[in-house]
């Protein structure tokens, strides 16, 4: 199993990313407290969901080795694999998919949940790692090739 840790180039960009982000939501810190928790105690919890669970079982079933709920800095990403890429699992509606709500009918949550998730994956491209994002309409119709995933990932 892969155990997260920040190199100095990490912490150095972790630090400079804290300081432009000063606007920390309460429910954010709430649920990076809880997947500490989780994390260290090793219960699953709520930031595990079915559809983290179906990509889980497609990664176990094609031999791919992968961390489960990377903690990176104050954020927990949904997969980490070996070769520095996180993969984020999105539900439509909570993450406002484009394919299906347009972007001047989002509602607050789902507008709020877009922000984090550009900063969350920005925090991620400074740290040095890539930011893959699968849908809950792929993974539902399946559409997600996981092999395809990883070698997309490589280029």
């Amino acid at each position: 199993m892969l155990k997260p840790m920040l190199t100095p180039d990490e912490q150095a960009a972790y630090n400079a990313h804290r300081r432009r982000v000063a606007n920390r939501d309460i429910a954010w810190t709430r649920h990076t407290r809880a997947a500490r928790v989780q994390q260290a105690t090793g219960l699953p919890g709520r930031a595990y969901n079915q559809l983290e669970a179906k990509l889980a079982r497609l990664m176990d079933e094609a031999g791919i080795d992968y961390q489960w709920q990377f903690r990176l800095g104050r954020y927990v990403y949904d997969f980490r694999l070996p070769n520095r890429t996180l993969i984020e699992v999105h539900g439509s509606f909570w993450h406002g998919e484009p394919r299906i709500y347009p972007p001047d009918k989002l509602t607050p949550t789902q507008r709020r949940n877009l922000r984090h998730d550009a900063v969350k994956v920005e925090f991620a491209k400074l740290c040095g790692y890539r930011v893959k994002v699968v849908w809950e309409l792929d993974l539902k119709r399946d559409r997600v090739s996981v092999a395809g995933l990883v070698n997309r990932e490589r280029d």
